[in-house]
């Protein structure tokens, strides 16, 4: 079948092959910026018109969030478009004729798709465009005055790797560049690595089903599923992006690309060099334009950045994208002086910048492209002076800013003592500080106590708004580090870390802590009178040494474990601060090491509580009564694990912390309940006194299930279908081996039956975006969840007594009819977990005015004292009286506690 198409004065005619497709290229065109339309019709008289196109430059723009990141949340939107539209609303400017196009229709692919919906903008409005996108297109239409089409091709939190071609991946000749090869083979069901890959998974999955049966009859943490061989890790591994968001516009007629990517790949340092080779040399051969000239950002500088000097991978990863210039036709636009979050705010000056380059080598356009690089240096006694590339007329020193404005440079007049970014270093090896003076276009460079200086860096830590070094077009300086005139990277540095002057790098061992049981922080309170279990966790083989109060004793991790633990005998109760001393050794050497401090004996109260309301005075600033709460924002998690509360990093405002009598507030209800908690009992025995509050919230809807551990759910008859529901991802029970087996039978499906038909049809059917990858079934029930998380992280811990405020949403799937048994498993499974003997338990419960079919727990073991209400917890919002009477009904529990725990 033939098909023509008449566009723009020209007619063609192409024949459809086999297979159904066909392709003609029209010539050459003049950029046009009167919409015409494009007529395409087949032999039998079937026609398609396609209005309103105009003709111009098309550059196609890839990367991950920021560069998918609309222009109406940054400076792009806010400043450079709004002036924009000002001058246009005032006549002194035309509305730019840019465009922006994308595939919508597909997210990803493990093969190459062809067939897919794509929707262009027309520019109405363009706050809506990519910004960096918008920033790089209206900085060729203001020079140029034609249409620019923007082809958008960008998603955000994803890797370099996931935007190669196989194609540029496949003709790598580094050892890197075919590993990564070798993982698309093993995802190919076409190639005999495939087999091999999976066959291996398989057994794999079996040895891990296994070894985590045996974990969890001792009781320790289970370790994570096995990662799926070849580029299965999801739907963003190696080419996937490409494969669904580029390969189907390819071959559009584009000028070019521009990237800009980094924070998914800023882990991997020098390797980004090796990527960009593959990203680029895939593109063009993919669109068989061998000289397809393609533009890339040098990473910006998250927050976190200093004058300092560093090897780290984001550093190195920075270094690599300086390296790929090399490539031909090709070139990189600094970011090195932008800052700011994930998502940084100023995008605009990034998307100018790589606009330089394009109006320089495309268009002809005789301006400065490139900032500073450095270029070589030589020494001259004891100054050392650096040459650079691209320093013509001279060098000045600048700053950008962060705020909501553009963050163009500008000059600081005389301000060659505000940069304090190079370093020089000797035969010693150490950087020093250099003081810096700008001879022309060269700066000499000194420091105290390098008299003869061998090396020279710059930035390596970033810059971000520190003053800067800058050209006359004021474009940056990009970091740099040589030694004896040669590249160092931190695989040829000998010192690890890095040698600065003046600045004490600790020995990796003094970087590393040991992992240390949630509860056991500075500040903590520890049980008195009871032995005490100290736990955490190690890699294999690790000897910990712990040193507490004129105590010292040592374990060993066991051969495929990865949990430790040592009990200490009782101590007295004592408000005189001791420090915990934590020791790993690892095959004979030092590895890590951790104190805690200030840790005082007393009583610990664990607290199990739900949204309430709790108004009353706060009774004690004295140090000796201390809180512990969570504050991340989960609260459960699917499989018991001890160390939950651990992840975020210290020093965070997710990372949890001890805070003493003096730090609570009195707005916070759970700072209200462990002040006064803790005041009245320690008014009682005059000993130190901590209060663990666990929260959950009332949004999250938590049943009594949630609060009981997996294994004791068989233990109440009316959850028994919870029990069933958690058996396929808990490994004492066939049903876990059963869904191991599955998950294999499902991949074995996959290989047999998706590949190929996405192969052969090249489109997913409609409603489709990606492919949908095997997965290991997950519990279906919240049961178990939050116990997962706010018991396991105690367990084994020890308390004086234990508290629970039952929340409304504990009765409300079947009116309390089965409170009584489930409350009463709960209350079980939480003593026996615990490590003290017994603690007391006391707890609420509702009267039967609020649940009238409530039933009373009967079977708690041990000691426990039920405290009925006649209110919820909550009070109504500006409900005074309610707010008063729930503040009594509180302080009466509290005063009932004290009472009876310490008679």
């Amino acid at each position: 079948m033939k098909v023509t198409v008449e566009f723009a004065g020209q007619k063609k005619t192409a024949t459809a092959g086999k297979d159904g497709k066909w392709m003609l290229k029209l010539d050459a065109l003049k950029a046009n910026a009167n919409p015409q339309e494009m007529v395409i019709s087949d032999h039998p008289g079937h026609r398609v018109t396609l209005k309103n196109i105009l003709v111009g430059e098309v550059w196609m723009t890839s990367g991950q969030s920021n560069m998918q990141w609309p222009a109406g949340k940054c400076s792009v939107g806010r400043v450079l478009i709004k002036e924009l539209s000002e001058r246009v609303k005032a006549g002194t400017e035309k509305l730019p004729l840019i465009r922006e196009g994308k595939v919508t229709s597909v997210f990803s692919s493990l093969h190459p798709i062809e067939h897919a919906e794509a929707a262009w903008s027309d520019g109405s409005n363009f706050s809506d465009y990519s910004a960096i996108s918008f920033a790089f297109a209206y900085e060729l239409s203001k020079e140029l005055q034609i249409p620019i089409g923007i082809l958008n091709c960008a998603f955000s939190t994803t890797s370099i790797q996931a935007w190669i071609p196989r194609e540029g991946i496949e003709s790598g000749t580094d050892e890197y560049t075919r590993g990564l090869y070798q993982k698309i083979l093993e995802g190919d069901y076409r190639a005999p690595e495939n087999k091999a890959a999976w066959d291996q998974y398989y057994q794999d999955l079996r040895l891990w089903a296994k070894g985590n049966a045996e974990l969890y009859k001792k009781g320790f943490s289970l370790k994570h599923l096995p990662a799926c061989p070849g580029n299965l890790r999801g739907n963003r591994d190696i080419s996937w992006m490409y494969n669904g968001k580029i390969h189907p516009v390819v071959p559009y007629a584009i000028r070019g690309a521009i990237w800009n990517q980094g924070y998914a790949s800023a882990g991997e340092g020098l390797v980004y060099y090796n990527n960009l080779h593959s990203l680029i040399r895939g593109w063009r051969k993919v669109w068989n334009k061998a000289d397809l000239p393609v533009y890339f950002h040098q990473f910006y500088c998250p927050g976190g950045y200093n004058d300092g000097l560093s090897l780290n991978s984001t550093a190195e990863m920075r270094l690599g994208t300086w390296l790929a210039r090399d490539i031909p036709n090709a070139n990189m636009a600094s970011q090195i002086d932008i800052t700011g979050g994930v998502h940084y705010f100023n995008k605009a000056v990034p998307g100018q910048r790589l606009a330089l380059h394009a109006l320089k080598n495309q268009y002809g356009k005789d301006i400065v492209a490139d900032g500073l690089m450095f270029k070589s240096y030589k020494v001259d006694g004891n100054k050392l002076i650096v040459e650079f590339d691209h320093a013509d007329g001279g060098l000045v020193a600048g700053k950008t800013g962060a705020g909501n404005f553009i963050a163009t440079p500008t000059v600081i007049e005389n301000g060659e003592d505000q940069v304090t970014l190079f370093y020089i270093a000797d035969k010693d090896r150490v950087w020093h500080r250099a003081k810096m003076k700008i001879d022309g276009e060269k700066v000499i460079l000194t420091a105290p106590g390098v008299s003869k200086p061998r090396g020279v860096a710059y930035g390596c830590n970033g810059v971000g708004t520190l003053p800067n070094l800058y050209n006359r077009a004021l474009l940056p300086l990009t970091p740099f580090i040589y030694y004896d005139n040669k590249l160092v990277t931190s695989e040829t540095w000998p010192d690890d870390p890095i040698k600065v002057a003046d600045v004490v790098r600790q020995p990796a061992w003094k970087r590393r802590e040991v992992w240390l049981a949630s509860q056991y922080r500075d500040d903590c309170v520890i049980q008195a009178g009871v032995p005490t279990p100290f736990w955490g966790r190690a890699l294999e083989g690790s000897v910990i040494t712990l040193s507490f109060a004129g105590i010292e004793k040592t374990c060993t991790v066991g051969t495929g474990e990865q949990d430790w633990q040592i009990t200490i005998p009782p101590l007295p109760a004592s408000a005189e601060p001791k420090i915990l001393k934590l020791t790993c050794e690892l095959d004979g050497e030092l590895y890590a090491r951790t104190e805690v401090a200030n840790i005082v004996v007393g009583d610990v109260w664990y607290v199990a509580v739900p949204d309430f309301t709790f108004t009353v005075p706060i009774e004690t600033e004295h140090s000796d009564v201390r809180l512990f709460t969570p504050n991340a924002a989960k609260r459960a998690n699917r499989m018991p694990y001890r160390y939950k509360l651990e992840i975020p990093p210290k020093g965070t405002r997710h990372y949890a912390i001890w805070r003493s009598g003096s730090d609570l507030s009195d707005k916070s209800p759970i700072h209200v309940l462990a002040n006064v908690l803790g005041a009245r009992i320690r008014a009682r025995t005059g000993k130190p006194v901590g209060i663990l509050v666990m929260n959950t919230r009332d949004g999250d809807k938590i049943r009594i299930s949630n609060w009981i551990g997996y294994d004791w759910l068989d233990q109440a008859p009316s959850l028994k279908d919870k029990l069933q529901s958690l058996q396929t991802v808990y490994p004492d029970n066939p049903a876990y081996f059963k869904n191991v087996e599955e998950y294999i039978s499902d991949w074995k499906t996959f290989w047999k039956t998706i590949p190929m038909g996405v192969l052969s049809a090249k489109k997913f059917d409609e409603g489709q975006a990606s492919i949908a990858l095997p997965r290991l079934k997950s519990a279906s029930s919240p049961a178990a969840g939050t116990y997962n998380m706010l018991i396991t992280s105690f367990n084994p811990g020890n308390f004086k007594g234990v508290i629970c405020l039952t929340p409304e949403s504990f009765f409300e799937e079947d009116e309390g009819a089965n409170f009584g048994s489930e409350f009463s498993v709960m209350a079980n499974c939480w003593k026996e977990n615990f490590a003290c003997p017994d603690p007391y338990l006391f707890y609420t419960i509702p009267s039967n005015e609020l649940v009238p079919k409530i039933t009373e727990p009967k079977k708690i073991k041990g000691k426990s004292t039920a405290y009925e209400i006649s209110r919820w917890l909550t009070a109504p919002r500006g409900d005074a009286a309610s707010r008063e009477a729930v503040n009594k009904q509180m302080l009466r529990f509290i005063d009932r506690i004290v009472s009876e725990a310490y008679k």
